[in-house]
């Protein structure tokens, strides 16, 4: 049963790290510009795969691995619903643009970058591309959610 748990978290990091290569493939094919909240989602889902491979790998207590795994895409779902009410505007953001990630982090403390990219900008209500009628952070919001479902049948199974 070991293997199979090690497969999972396998599959699970490649899956999650494929993600990222995927919108990164999407941004430049279709000439897209990601915002603040997609960018945050892209990050999210960089340390769920490298974590995911990293307990692959080197397995640690099943207990530290479901709480480090299933907060890591806890936090992504959160990001993604977050995102998805501002498309469909449920939650009222302000219409202008907003200023870019690199000049946050590069003209404000950490924290009120957080807070600015967890409000989002007019940028994140746009609804640039879609998949089977999904926008881009709803397909998030799923693969975070079968991440985070994977975590618990991880820890279930041993």
């Amino acid at each position: 049963m070991k293997n199979f748990t090690q497969h999972i978290k396998l599959v699970s990091g490649v899956t999650a790290l494929l993600l990222v290569v995927f919108s990164v493939a999407i941004q430049h094919l279709y000439q897209l510009e990601p915002c603040p909240l997609c960018i945050t989602q892209r990050v999210i889902f960089l340390i769920s795969g490298l974590v995911f491979l990293f307990f692959a790998f080197k397995p640690l207590n099943k207990v530290i691995e479901l709480i480090t795994l299933l907060s890591i895409n806890i936090v992504g779902i959160v990001f993604a619903i977050r995102h998805v009410l501002i498309q469909k505007k449920i939650i009222e953001i302000p219409s202008e643009c907003g200023i870019d990630l690199e000049y946050m982090f590069d003209n404000f403390p950490l924290q009120q970058v957080f807070e600015l990219v967890f409000r989002g900008t007019g940028d994140c209500s746009e609804i640039d591309w879609t998949l089977l009628y999904l926008t881009i952070p709803e397909w998030s919001a799923i693969w975070f959610l079968i991440f985070a479902i994977l975590s618990i049948f991880n820890f279930r199974k041993n």
